[in-house]
């Protein structure tokens, strides 16, 4: 029985490191040629260890524990046959003549010069009463990143620089387990102190299985393309984690991870199959999930973030090339009616044209030219300022005001954007748009006076704005208003001033920052 439970202890023991790192790490040297001039040729100090010692046996087998020590910082136990090359090259060099011993050190010997070596490289060895040492640090490794690869290493850095041997493999095992361990009953115990029951219950919701899919496995589901059916169905999912959000929010700084293991937590839960997740331990699995929870919930946000840029760009060509289309539609038909206005002209100075003929006459002549309506029409455009360019474009947007409304409206209106300038008349101007769309008005229904001034520039205001017959501003043209706004926001939000918190990849910087408190804590530690 005692063998059996040894042996099953051995199985479910952590693999902390790859079989290749656990080579690297506690394996042999096995040097090549390069190797052995930079391990096996000693200096003077190293000499000094050798030569005193007594016989060929203890001295090889220290030059021997030297070489390996330097390259590993470890100790092995080895016989000659495990180490031939390397003793070859050892005779050859330092005991010409000399063949391979047929004693071996004794284990006493073998410890002793253990000792001196590290003495002489200023090591200390491992022992159990570094242990409690040891997993204080590796307590502190497990709050950066959580992955038993990671606390490894990170442990085996930290010997190396503070000089301490590095316990067997099997030790190390157990004391990553044991600090893993700990770590998730630490967090345990702080869900089961910080959640309430209505956020379990979402919790638990998440895995639940209708007739179809569960929860989690429609929210898992990445959107297709940025089309109108996808975005409104990823803004569904985002409400739907919203307040799950909204607690993971409220009980990460309980929870003291970092977002390293924050992200690695929503991993599994995204790695886990819902069964498994179900037949976790409660704890465990509403850890992955709240993490979950909090990262794709921002990813969405992500996600709308790109549709709005997607769709505004697409609706910024679309616009250039129809106002570009105008242009040439008017400059074409310019070029054929010039002809026709040269031949009207020309009626004024035609010599057959009597002056005794009378302006009806003249006027029949004139419409065979160009038809009446036509003329009239040619007449009241050469009259007027030639549109510009500028105002073609806006033209243009006239006609993509259903597709306004329909894409980019509800994105930009489920997002709520942070500026870094106080007093910002785009944030004024977004939340004003909130409020009277959800009244379900437009913004031509709403007096001037509540536009914020600051977003209606001098030279825009001609396109912007509605004008009676007499020139009197009469109000906001709300389609152009819109996009100009949306516009706008996209430029700041590109060049920084404009964020959004609930993000992964849009957040302010500062918040990829260590908080003054939590930095002043690390450096009292």
């Amino acid at each position: 029985m005692a063998s059996s439970s040894k042996a099953a202890g051995k199985s479910e023991r952590l693999a902390v490191l790859s079989h290749a790192e656990q080579e690297a790490l506690y394996g042999l040297p096995d040097f090549d040629d390069v190797q052995q001039l930079e391990f096996l040729v000693l200096d003077e100090s190293e000499l000094a260890l050798v030569n005193s010692r007594k016989g060929l046996h203890a001295q090889l087998c220290c030059i021997l524990q030297i070489a390996y020590f330097k390259a590993k910082s470890l100790f092995f136990h080895f016989n000659w046959h495990d180490v031939l090359d390397d003793c070859h090259f050892i005779l050859n060099r330092y005991f010409p003549g000399e063949s391979i011993p047929v004693q071996s050190p004794s284990k006493y010997e073998r410890y002793t010069q253990r000792e001196k070596i590290c003495e002489l490289y200023n090591y200390r060895p491992w022992s159990s009463a570094l242990s409690s040492l040891v997993e204080q640090q590796a307590v502190h490794i497990v709050h950066r990143d959580i992955t038993p690869g990671f606390v490894a290493t990170e442990l085996i850095i930290w010997l190396n620089e503070n000089k301490i041997i590095r316990p067997g493999y099997t030790t190390l095992q157990e004391l990553v387990s044991k600090v893993l361990s700990d770590e998730r009953q630490r967090l345990g115990r702080v869900l089961t102190e910080q959640l309430d029951d209505a956020t379990i219950a979402h919790l638990n919701k998440l895995v639940e299985r209708d007739e179809t899919l569960s929860r989690l496995a429609i929210l898992r589901q990445d959107a297709r393309d940025f089309g109108w059916r996808q975005m409104t169905q990823e803004r569904e999912k985002r409400t739907i984690l919203e307040p799950l959000h909204h607690k993971a929010c409220n009980i990460l700084p309980a929870l003291n991870i970092s977002q390293q293991n924050l992200l690695y937590y929503a991993s599994l839960a995204n790695f886990y199959t819902v069964y498994d997740l179900r037949q976790l331990k409660p704890e465990q699995a509403h850890l992955y999930l709240l993490c979950y929870a909090w990262v794709r919930y921002r990813q969405f946000s992500d996600n709308l973030v790109e549709a709005m840029f997607f769709h505004l760009k697409k609706l910024e060509d679309e616009s250039r090339r129809v106002a570009k289309q105008l242009l040439v539609d008017a400059q074409e038909k310019h070029r054929r009616e010039t002809p026709k206005i040269g031949r009207l002209l020309s009626l004024y100075v035609d010599d057959s044209v009597s002056d005794l003929t009378t302006f009806g006459e003249v006027r029949r002549r004139a419409w065979k030219i160009m038809p009446r309506e036509t003329l009239q029409t040619t007449a009241q455009r050469m009259s007027v300022k030639p549109v510009s360019k500028l105002a073609l474009q806006w033209q243009a947007i006239d006609g993509m005001t259903s597709l306004i409304r329909r894409h980019l409206r509800p994105l930009f209106l489920s997002l709520d954007l942070n500026s870094v300038v106080s007093d910002s008349p785009w944030v004024e101007a977004m939340s004003w748009l909130k409020v009277v769309f959800g009244k379900k008005q437009t913004l031509s229904q709403r007096p001037l006076t509540e536009c914020p001034k600051g977003t209606l520039p001098k030279r825009l205001r001609p396109y912007l704005l509605e004008f009676d017959e007499s020139g009197e501003v009469i109000g906001l043209n709300a389609g152009r208003y819109e996009f100009w706004l949306y516009r706008q926001i996209r430029k700041r939000f590109q060049a920084g001033e404009f964020h959004l918190n609930n993000s992964l990849r849009h957040r302010h910087l500062s918040d990829e920052l260590v908080p003054e408190e939590k930095k002043r804590r690390c450096w009292l530690k």
